[in-house]
């Protein structure tokens, strides 16, 4: 059986699902890796040190046709659908392809009828879009918490026998990866780790990301790393960059809109407070439960939402002329929410998270065997 794993979207997607296809190689199931750019190479190698002897062939995609064409002109920097395109031929050619996003759903029909479709999804947030239609397309899927898997059979983009409930596999990663760290800052300031959403609709950065920045620069009780979600900046301008990394102070606020520390928990395993909007990365910051601080920037309704879970983990700012005073009383404040935090991160990715790669790979291989010879392309 030859079995895929694909990764068209941003390069820290690897983090997700890569561990999965380094278990599955451990079994003595052979496995392939295709990526979108260069980019992912360096990503991929930070996994491979993860686990000792995993070498796996990788195919570099969308080096021709359109998607180079697009990319030549600047147009995008990972053009999905144009690379699927291009690629057919060589996706046609496996029996599962496993990928942590959605948009290979729009070949579904374009593959043979042998060929299993798999979803590992990368985060493991509140809200709804990780509830999407398209999860029906696939043959199976990977779960990371019971929060998750309730919603999820509750829409309907899950059935039973068609996916398992595994644990969040980027943290079992980064359990493998973690030593022993210097300190972001070389001083005694309690470090703020600000992470907005790439979505400008529910993103906190429009309205306080500056008055954030510079609210910091004027005070000496806190460092401020602002880590946005790399998709925030990812099509931004030269010009509109610089104008964020210049407000950096070396020494009290670090600006991050694109490196790979983004990805490798850098900042949430070194910050000693969350401050963001609507990103799942506050579960990889409870990791290690810590005071949380969250921005409602657009005024939303969102007690007893479910898509706003997580801002039940600490407290909610409506102003900017608020938040000097809720993140002085946050540390106090902690034990009001420590117990919730906990049980949200159990929820969310399943518990502790060491084994989830593992976990992974053993239910798809089960899947596989299980399934095997039955028509899985609809059509």
């Amino acid at each position: 059986m030859r079995i895929l794993f694909l990764f068209i979207g941003e390069p820290h997607h690897l983090f997700h699902a890569l561990p999965i296809a380094a278990e599955m190689a451990a079994k003595g199931q052979p496995v392939e890796v295709a990526v979108a750019s260069a980019d992912h190479l360096p990503v991929a190698q930070q996994v491979m040190l993860a686990y000792p002897g995993f070498a796996p062939q990788i195919t570099l995609l969308g080096q021709k046709g359109l998607a180079r064409w697009l990319r030549a002109r600047g147009l995008f920097r990972n053009p999905r659908l144009p690379i699927l395109l291009d690629a057919l031929p060589f996706l046609r050619r496996f029996d599962a392809i496993v990928v942590p996003e959605r948009t290979t759903t729009s070949i579904r029909h374009f593959l043979p009828r042998r060929t299993r479709l798999i979803f590992t999804p990368h985060g493991a947030g509140d809200r709804a879009i990780t509830f999407d239609a398209r999860d029906r397309r696939f043959d199976f899927a990977l779960v990371a918490g019971e929060k998750s898997e309730a919603r999820m059979i509750e829409a309907g983009t899950i059935r039973p026998g068609h996916y398992a409930v595994t644990g969040y596999v980027k943290l079992d990663l980064m359990r493998r990866l973690q030593k022993s760290r210097a300190p972001i800052f070389d001083n005694d300031r309690p470090t703020i780790l600000y992470a907005p959403h790439f979505r400008r609709d529910l993103s906190s950065w429009d309205r306080f990301g500056r008055g954030i920045i510079d609210w910091v620069a004027a005070q000496d009780r806190y460092n401020l790393i602002v880590a946005p979600h790399v998709r925030l900046f990812a099509e931004a301008s030269d010009a509109e960059r610089a104008e964020v990394e210049r407000r950096a102070i070396p020494g009290k606020i670090l600006v991050d809109l694109g490196s790979e520390r983004l990805f490798d928990m850098s900042y949430t395993s070194g910050a000693d407070l969350y401050l963001g909007d609507v990103s799942s990365q506050v579960y990889e910051f409870l990791a290690k439960p810590r005071p949380c601080v969250f921005l409602n920037a657009h005024r939303v309704d969102w007690v007893g939402d479910p898509d706003y879970l997580f801002w039940t983990l600490g407290d909610v700012v409506d102003d900017l002329a608020d938040l000097p005073a809720a993140l002085d009383a946050a540390p106090g404040r902690h034990p009001l929410y420590a117990d919730a935090q906990r049980a949200r991160l159990a929820e969310s990715i399943g518990g502790d998270p060491a084994g989830a790669a593992a976990r992974g790979a053993e239910a798809i291989l089960h899947f596989l065997a299980k399934d095997a010879g039955q028509d899985k392309s609809g059509g």
